[in-house]
């Protein structure tokens, strides 16, 4: 249980600060990359507005193809010319911008139309005439107006779109995602060992308060132990020496000082075993246990008692042998806490079905009662200690409120579970399901 709960803090740490990790390389990898682009956008618009003071007193009058267009644009490709590269070194850096390894350019009239662009196939751009920057199936563009320096106003001549791939910043995006989700890993698993390790400081108060007091609880039920049986002595020997008289006032005083102590020396057997059934448990102790032979032998000691109570118990599908590894006295008293607790609550003429079964790597023990049935909200309850829903039914019949809080400590302590299925005015199903043994 302990370890649980400490596994359920280190969890819980863990997941708080991986996703604070995760939000926090999420977003440092973004900023990174939103940089980048914005440093491309900067380039493209640098370089754009080069071009446009550089080609203003050169563009000739009318935004057409011509060979004077061709003239202003070495390296550009004019539309109905034929394109051939730069003839000397002088033109080929006249506009570096149409090196075709970085940058894509188009020019195109004030109408829209295309009039000259880099060689080879056109990247996907944005539409014509589209100004500012702007991303197309991963190509950056950045368009601005070319204005012609014939007028004294300097009329808008076209558009410029210059055009760079965005595959550089894509493969950039793609080591960071590797790069930062292996780091990602690297420190989870480091958060992992630290969060188990301050789980356990954090824990080591409560464990130790906890020890206290399953200590105290055991000491002090044994100290109740010696001086409650030697005072049940005392009042059975008085008892034994008084005179069997009808209706005697002092016999009937002594017979339920008599129940009301052993039901008090049966609460303290019951706390003892709950304190020892929750410490730790040893290898050495555990053995292969036949959980068949086990119930068989619960079964047959619970004829009589079941039959005083008309209730029949059904021996229903069955398994044998059914292997687990745990102490057979524990699990004996598993089925005898809830075969007793199934004969309580069953109405005289009832009938109680036990079945076992294996299903896969697991032994299912079910105990059915056709009992008055557990609400749904309180169906979680009744494994608490102390939990009764008929109090004065229970303590008629001796119960301490315990029983089911045992049974659910031997099942966790077997490294099973058990479960309750219920239904209003129909009975309820116990289900004891235990790791069978290899």
């Amino acid at each position: 249980m302990l370890r649980g709960a400490r596994l359920r803090l280190a969890g819980l740490s863990l997941l708080v600060m991986g996703i604070l990790l995760y939000a926090a390389g999420f977003a440092m990898g973004r900023l990174l990359l939103q940089t980048q682009e914005a440093a491309i956008q900067r380039e493209l618009q640098s370089l754009a507005g080069t071009l446009h003071d550089s080609l203003k007193p050169a563009l000739p009058r009318q935004a057409r193809p011509s060979v004077a267009l061709a003239a202003v644009l070495p390296g550009l490709c004019v539309v109905g010319e034929p394109c051939s590269p730069p003839k000397d070194l002088l033109h080929r850096h006249a506009i570096s911008a149409s090196d075709p390894e970085r940058y894509k350019l188009r020019v195109f009239d004030h109408h829209g139309r295309l009039l000259a662009s880099s060689p080879g196939s056109p990247p996907p751009g944005p539409e014509p005439g589209r100004l500012g920057w702007a991303l197309s199936k991963r190509w950056g563009t950045y368009g601005i107006h070319l204005h012609s320096a014939h007028g004294p106003d300097e009329p808008v001549w076209g558009t410029l779109q210059i055009s760079t791939s965005l595959a550089e910043l894509d493969a950039e995006a793609s080591r960071i995602w590797w790069l930062g989700h292996g780091v990602f890993l690297l420190a989870m698993l480091a958060i992992a060992a630290a969060s188990w390790w301050l789980a356990g400081l954090a824990m080591a108060p409560l464990l130790e308060a906890y020890r206290r007091q399953e200590q105290f609880s055991a000491d002090v039920a044994h100290e109740l132990r010696t001086p409650l049986a030697n005072l049940l002595a005392l009042v059975e020997a008085e008892r034994s020496s008084i005179p069997e008289r009808p209706h005697s006032q002092a016999q009937a005083s002594l017979d339920r000082v008599l129940n009301q102590g052993r039901r008090l020396q049966q609460l303290i057997s019951d706390l003892l075993l709950l304190a020892s059934l929750e410490r730790p448990s040893s290898e050495s102790q555990q053995q292969v246990c036949d959980l068949a032979e086990i119930s068989a032998d619960v079964l047959e000691d619970f004829a009589e008692l079941a039959a005083a109570a008309q209730v029949n118990l059904v021996q229903g599908p069955w398994v044998a042998p059914a292997l687990v590894r745990g102490v057979d006295t524990e699990l004996s008293r598993l089925v005898i806490n809830l075969l007793s607790n199934a004969i309580q609550h069953s109405p005289a003429g009832g009938r109680v079905d036990v079945e076992l079964q294996q299903r896969s790597r697991e032994i299912r023990l079910s105990i059915r009662d056709r009992g008055s049935g557990i609400p749904a909200a309180e169906q979680q309850r009744i494994f608490d200690r102390f939990t009764r829903l008929d109090p004065a039914r229970s303590r008629q019949q001796g119960g301490t409120g315990l029983g089911l809080a045992i049974a659910k400590a031997i099942a966790l302590r077997h490294g099973g579970r058990i479960t309750v299925e219920s239904t209003p005015g129909e009975g309820s199903c116990f289900c004891i399901v235990l790791p069978a043994s290899t």
